[in-house]
């Protein structure tokens, strides 16, 4: 950890990302001597934040009260009594401040010059709707020439391997692919450190990975704690846990471009960069053993568990884990590109509906075109940029709402609408969301994502009035089941595009949309619950083809009949609205404001 201290003092780095596995000392040796030695050095509001407040209150503020104690200088500079609390500690007349990833308003407070972020990878992307966690800190150190954001963690989930380098021949993490793990993000930014040993045999220099590892085939937990050995990569030598200390204290970061040469690190990291990142193994924690680790992932393994095994490669070694789950490649989506361009409509397009994704500073959208057998056309994708919280991006959308489509306007919309909730003066849910479906209500449907249910669909009305009763026409809330409708999709992308029901693109959909539409996989539990994984950061589009699907299924676009044809004596006739036919009234009968049927669009 001294490097990694070292390097917050080098006016060179804006930024420290640190990436490792538990028991590595980083709260203690990284943290909170960090922001002692700053506190008495040098001064400066401090600001740090933690995963949870449990963990802030019941962990990290005894120890930073443990480290104030420990030292003299910083004790007589503390202020005691009602101007200390849990979460404020007054040292040398600047502030030091405690956090936890939900109290978004601490996040957008006064400026701080040294901020901390402990386990960054246990955090929401999103902090009380304020944005990135990591955004809204180092928004908070702007305004000092030599402010630090410092991160901590455990990785997480991604898909990565390891390459030679042909220059130095250190073998070194390749660019995760799909990666779900902030902070591996934040590294591969960096420096690019990692911690290298010696082999007490040999002498060669080598990096430390779980693969490393061995113990005998079929060994039961017990066994491989007993008798697991590291390999070095140089000669072969099976090394025991005893030789750890002595390499340790050998130890040192190696980066891309570096090599070791009489017993010190050569050349300068490739990466032209103002972040320093390290990664350290947990093979190289001093209070756990290579046999302990090995244990903790053989019971894992054979217990079948993908969370623990999960737990055991994140905590016990610091790499990132992928759980096994089925989305089709991007490249599938791509080639199912076809010759009709965005804004064109596909002959068989009898409905249209659009699917909306709400973030903080733009709208993803979703535009498509239905016809028999659910068959489906992706008519057109975009962002609408501009503040969310602000009036202008959704006149773009009420604009986009309006549009024709060929001879068809937009039967449905559902927006998303998890971003920034609240309530009015009549207790109404109240956002930017809920005010943009009250303008176009029976036309454009606020809807919210959930894991399961036990119908794909399930409404709810979400307007009371000051007696807490619910309001009878008043705004409705759709719960999605996000499986069934995120499972359609993927389904879909694998139809055959000559078969009945195929689902197509057109030839200048981008690649960052055929991305988007495939950055989750499904996977399945030991105990048979399904789970989305998140593979790529950015998911938007996905959620907006859900979103469109379950509008065209509110539309009973199951029931549609091949063009020119209509539904047997007795089942009801559907026909295409003309292009000149007058609008009815949005508020009209009908439990969703509708003129006709419960969504008033016939």
């Amino acid at each position: 950890m001294i490097p990694v201290m070292r390097a917050e003092r080098n006016p060179a780095y804006k930024r420290i990302v640190v990436a490792c596995g538990s028991q590595m000392g980083k709260t203690d040796s990284l943290l909170a001597n960090l922001i002692g030695y700053r506190l008495d050095d040098d001064p400066v509001p401090a600001l740090y934040l933690g995963p949870t407040r449990s963990f802030v209150e019941s962990v990290f503020e005894p120890r930073v009260m443990a480290m104030l104690r420990s030292a003299d200088s910083l004790w007589r500079k503390t202020l005691t009594g009602k101007a200390m609390t849990r979460t404020k500690k007054m040292v040398g007349g600047v502030p030091l401040r405690l956090a936890w990833a939900g109290s978004a308003t601490e996040l957008a407070g006064d400026a701080v010059g040294l901020a901390l972020c402990d386990e960054r990878d246990r955090m929401p992307d999103n902090v009380g709707n304020e944005g990135d966690p990591g955004e809204l800190l180092e928004t908070r150190v702007a305004t000092y020439p030599d402010g630090k954001v410092i991160y901590t963690s455990t990785p997480t989930i991604g898909n990565l391997d390891v390459q030679t380098d042909p220059e130095t021949g250190f073998d070194h993490w390749t660019d995760a692919e799909d990666c779900g793990s902030p902070i591996w993000r934040l590294w591969q930014e960096g420096t690019r450190h990692e911690w290298a040993w010696p082999c007490p045999e040999c002498g060669g220099y080598f990096i430390p990975r779980f693969r490393l590892l061995s113990w005998p085939d079929g060994s039961t937990p017990g066994q491989a704690r007993r008798k697991a050995r590291l390999g070095c990569p140089c000669c072969g030598t099976l090394l025991e846990d005893t030789a750890k200390t002595w390499m340790n204290r050998h130890g040192m970061y190696i980066a891309p471009g570096q090599w070791v040469e009489d017993g010190e690190a050569k050349g300068t990291p490739r990466a032209d960069t103002d972040t320093a990142s390290f990664w350290v193994s947990g093979l190289a924690s001093p209070w756990v053993t290579w046999g302990e680790r090995a244990q903790q992932y053989v019971a894992a393994a054979r217990a079948g568990d993908q969370n623990r095994i999960q737990v055991a490669l994140n905590t016990a070694f610091g790499e990132l884990f992928r759980i096994a789950g089925e989305a089709p490649d991007w490249r599938v989506v791509a080639d199912k590109r076809e010759p009709y361009r965005i804004g064109e409509v596909p002959n068989g397009v009898q409905m249209v509906t659009a699917g909306v994704d709400v973030q903080k500073d733009r709208l993803y959208y979703v535009v498509r075109g239905w016809g028999y057998r659910s068959e489906s056309w992706l008519l057109e994708h975009g962002e609408l940029w501009g503040e969310t919280e602000k009036d202008t991006v959704w006149s773009d959308l009420g604009a986009l709402l309006e549009r024709r489509f060929g001879e068809r306007r937009i039967t449905t919309m559902l927006v998303d609408s998890g971003y920034r909730p609240g309530r009015d003066s009549f207790r109404r849910p109240q956002n930017k969301v809920y005010e943009f479906c009250r303008r176009y209500q029976g036309w454009a449907i606020a809807a919210k994502g959930v894991d399961s249910q036990e119908r794909p669909i399930r409404k709810s009305r979400i307007d009371v009035n000051l007696g807490g009763a619910t309001i009878r026409n008043g705004l409705v809330l759709l719960h999605l089941d996000s499986d069934h409708f995120k499972s359609w999709v993927h389904t879909r992308i694998e139809w055959p595009s000559d078969e009945p029901g195929a689902w197509h693109i057109p030839e200048d959909a981008t690649d960052d949309y055929c991305q988007q539409v495939v950055a989750e996989s499904r996977a399945v539990k030991a105990s048979g619950a399904v789970v989305w994984i998140q593979n790529r950061r950015d998911n938007h589009y996905l959620d907006c083809e859900y979103l469109a699907r379950a509008a065209a299924e509110l539309n009973n676009v199951d029931h549609l009949q091949p063009r020119g044809q209509t539904r047997e004596k007795g089942q009801g006739r559907r026909s295409p609205e003309p292009a000149a036919k007058k609008q009815q009234p949005r508020n009209g009968g009908g439990w969703m404001g509708g003129p006709k049927g419960w969504m008033g669009r016939r």
